[in-house]
């Protein structure tokens, strides 16, 4: 699924014209050099940026089975489960490793989902400024799931 429109957390910005063409990560770094943020704002507004851009793509309902359902489609998982439960246990395997900002940028420009084949290759890309906001990770919900230690 790809988004045409502005994502509404970036339309709130006057001025700012959203690349479709570009992942989240580069929209917001542009974003953040003609607003002059500087560091503690920026690390505080890309946390926004990712929560609500998540929310907004993927949704907050976690008591529908076919949302649990396209999620795991989208990290390749073949045979989805047909409970939520079974699809958070799948989802929470420890082979499951895929980047919650790179599934963003999926949703936002259809950007190929990276399942990552090794923990080593999945710290490697998240170390370098991808990381979701773990307090947004942690509540419940689809985040969750795909939650990982670096």
């Amino acid at each position: 699924m790809c988004i045409s429109s502005v994502p509404d957390w970036f339309a709130q910005f006057k001025n700012f014209t959203f690349d479709p063409n570009d992942g989240i990560k580069s929209n917001f770094n542009r974003l953040a050099g003609i607003r002059g943020w500087r560091k503690h704002l920026k690390a505080t507004k890309w946390m926004n940026c990712q929560t609500a851009l998540f929310d907004s793509l993927y949704g907050t309902d976690i008591s529908k089975l076919e949302i649990w359902q396209d999620l795991c489609r989208e990290v390749y998982i073949k045979n989805h489960p047909s409970s939520i439960k079974g699809c958070k246990k799948v989802l929470g395997s420890r082979n499951v490793r895929v980047n919650l900002v790179n599934l963003i940028d999926h949703r936002l420009t259809g950007a190929y989902v990276i399942r990552f084949p090794s923990d080593d290759k999945f710290w490697e890309y998240t170390s370098a400024g991808r990381k979701f906001p773990l307090d947004a990770a942690k509540k419940d919900g689809f985040i969750r799931s795909l939650l990982r230690k670096l």
